[in-house]
């Protein structure tokens, strides 16, 4: 299972500066940038299909939004 700080890192390593990224991107760039396991591919809950990684991205997101370290447009996007 990867780690937040894992997902931060890579997040804060890869993500353009000063330029707004779709979530969809970062996806994209955690996905490409990380050795994601199949705990990560599992799903994030019995109803849902979608992968426990893309939750941990957004939760990692959520809080550094709190924390003043990326912003957030309100519509999907975030910029460093």
């Amino acid at each position: 299972m990867t780690h937040l700080p894992e997902i931060w890192d890579c997040i804060v390593s890869n993500l353009p500066k000063r330029r707004w990224v779709a979530l969809d991107d970062i996806y994209t760039l955690i996905e490409r940038n990380l050795n994601l396991d199949t705990e990560d591919y599992e799903w994030q809950s019995p109803s849902s299909e979608i992968p426990k990684w893309k939750r941990n991205v957004r939760n990692v997101l959520q809080y550094r939004k709190r924390t003043g370290e990326i912003e957030w447009d309100g519509h999907g996007n975030y910029r460093l």
